[in-house]
């Protein structure tokens, strides 16, 4: 009775957050249909340093410092935006190793304006970063540290997993246990590998209380990744402690496209994948399909991931944005043990039975409506599976992870200098795990309720000067958990735990840029910010404690960003401190007797570290 409850609640869940999310998308979409009538257009190519078109560059429309719509330019460099309100625009082209300047336009309803958009040689990443604003902004334009990792670059590095990269992110350090498909965990400025918040195309993907296990994603079908560091809770709630990572996968631009790839090695290896994407008539599609093969090195070492993006959308023009996400991946990894330490295998000899498989899926929907030129509405919903089984001669274990995400927000251009954003999140997440159970050694679910408020407004009061200031309250519910008969599981009362998050960042270009080969633009940053983590299945249900807290974080960060070489060249250099407060520790416990474990906020530690990096852009093809 207990099991087919648990079932219920779960598939419940699966079937409520989508169908509200479909019908806030129809209710919108009948409420607010603005005209066409008197729509403008803003149309150009985009050309090299030596005036030809440049195709595959990205193009970029902004309003009020927050980005509206993207291009790729086609075989002929051409770009086009309709449908648009009149006003004043912001357009930004990048290919690799090139891009512009920002390119202000002031249009009138039922007008077509033309602009080229001229590229050179820059090291300056004119990337719009959607972790580290709501809606998304430039990286210059944020306090943030913040990286990105291009798909260009990917490939240049014949990266095949997302942890390779992040491995030349600094204040990153990627901890991977050995073989291929071994968990791996990453952790950013001293913080816990259960501190950052994952996203894959806006889907949050972490476990109950954090944990994220980086190795099965792979390269294949992902357009860049985002990284950016400290807390960010402020705006994107729990788990978001030391940085919040995004996968981006690849989305429909461009004139239809597809790619075949395969390929083996030794060990049996092999390695197949393949993906297409294109933009028709407003309908933008984009897909991509690997998988990867290993026998390894010894008996059961093999290892076998496949994996999966698709991802659909609908914009004529930026009035109104559909689209829809999906990403798969299925892996299973064979444990031989410890077969290097003991080759003869006098001792241990090679396990043969262990291995552990990951089911990880992901469904996300976003609707966007501009019904003003200065007001727009985004809707987002998502879901995200995380399961994961181990099978070894002592006992099979499971854990079983799910969550919902409904996030609305209303985005306000209180002027061209002023940005407003402001929204309700309600975030569902549960765990079933083998571990935690009652005495009967029967797993129970376990779930947590967030519901938040949150606020943010990028103001650029002057052309050197870009402020961001954000503030998010989040209320998280935990419901009773019950003592069974036998005092294995003590009883913990619902609780309601209300926590608030502010966060500032603030850029200022010190110098303006000069002309030559000499000293560029200086450009100043820093950010100061809290970051909470909600407490995980086995702290919370094994604990005779009620008030326990969830993990928390105060941290700052200044840096400063200096621009040599007309771009060509940037170097930046940035401090951090973080504190960690109420750190949760786990007392005593025996397996055999679960009740005497005890949770408590008694951790408490800190972090300082200095960030230096160094890009050069020495050729279009060449990049140091």
């Amino acid at each position: 009775m207990k099991k087919t409850e648990d079932r219920s609640q779960k598939s419940e869940l699966r079937k409520t957050i989508p169908a509200t999310v479909l019908a806030v998308f129809v209710l919108a979409s009948i409420l607010f249909h603005p005209g066409t009538s008197h729509a403008a257009t803003i149309e150009g190519a985009v050309l090299d340093p030596g005036g030809l078109p440049v195709a595959g560059a990205r193009v970029t429309l902004l309003s009020s410092l927050a980005p509206l719509a993207e291009r790729e330019t086609g075989g002929k460099g051409r770009y086009r935006f309709e449908g648009l309100h009149g006003g004043e625009y912001t357009l930004l082209a990048v290919a690799p190793g090139l891009s512009t300047s920002s390119n202000s336009v002031r249009i009138q309803d039922a007008e077509t304006r033309t602009l080229d958009l001229h590229l050179v040689l820059s090291a300056v990443e004119q990337h719009v970063v959607v972790s580290a604003a709501l809606g998304g902004a430039l990286a210059p334009e944020t306090g943030s540290s913040v990286s990105v990792i291009t798909r260009q670059e990917m490939d240049d590095r014949g990266a095949q997993s997302v942890l390779d990269v992040l491995r030349g992110v600094p204040g990153v350090e990627v901890n991977q246990t050995g073989r291929r498909g071994g968990v791996t965990g990453v952790f950013v400025r001293g913080g816990n590998s259960n501190y950052n918040l994952v996203m894959i195309d806006g889907i949050e993907v972490n476990e109950f209380g954090g944990d994220f296990d980086f190795a099965p994603l792979s390269t294949d079908g992902v357009d860049r990744v985002e990284v950016t560091r400290g807390p960010e809770s402020a705006l994107y709630g729990s788990n978001a402690v030391t940085s919040v990572i995004n996968v981006v996968s690849r989305a429909g631009e461009g004139p239809p496209h597809f790619s075949v790839l395969a390929e083996g090695g030794s060990f049996t290896t092999s390695r197949f994948a393949t993906d297409g994407s294109g933009l028709t008539r407003g309908v933008g599609w984009a897909f991509d399909l690997s998988r990867l093969d290993s026998d390894g090195v010894v008996t059961n070492d093999y290892y076998r991931n496949q994996s999966a993006y698709m991802s659909l959308g609908y914009s004529r023009s930026p009035r109104r944005q559909v689209s829809f996400h999906f990403f798969g991946d299925a892996n299973s990894a064979g444990a031989p043990g410890a077969y290097g330490s003991d080759p003869d295998q006098l001792f241990f000899g090679i396990d043969t039975v262990s291995r552990d498989k990951q089911n990880l899926f992901g469904f996300g929907g976003n609707y966007a409506e501009q019904i003003s030129s200065r007001f727009r509405q985004v809707v987002t919903g998502s879901l995200a599976t995380n399961d994961y089984y181990f099978i070894s001669p002592f006992g099979d274990s499971y854990s079983n992870n799910l969550r919902g995400v409904l996030n609305t927000r209303s985005e306000i251009s209180v002027s061209n200098q002023d940005f407003l954003v402001a929204g309700f999140e309600y975030n569902r997440e549960q765990t079933k795990n083998t571990f935690i159970a009652d005495s009967n050694s029967a797993p129970f679910l376990l779930p947590r309720t967030s519901l938040a408020y949150f606020v943010e407004n990028r103001w650029n009061p002057t052309r050197r000067l870009f402020v961001n200031v954000g503030l998010r309250v989040d209320d998280l519910r935990t419901r009773a958990l019950p003592p069974d008969a036998f005092g294995a599981r003590p009883f913990l009362p619902a609780s309601s735990i209300v926590k608030v998050n502010p966060r500032l960042s603030v850029a200022f270009l010190a110098r303006d840029a000069s002309s030559g080969s000499g000293l560029g633009a200086t450009r100043l940053h820093g950010s100061f910010g809290t970051g909470i983590r909600a407490a995980s299945g086995f702290e919370l249900a094994f604990t005779n404690n009620p008030q326990l807290k969830p993990e928390k974080t105060v941290s700052f960060d200044s840096g400063v960003e200096q621009r040599f070489a007309s771009d060509r060249a940037v170097l930046d250099a940035t401090y951090f401190y973080n504190r960690f407060e109420d750190q949760i520790v786990v007392l005593g416990g025996s397996l055999t007797n679960l009740s005497t474990f005890t949770s408590a906020n008694l951790g408490n530690a800190r972090a300082q570290g200095l960030e230096l990096s160094l890009r050069f852009q020495a050729t279009r093809s060449l990049r140091l």
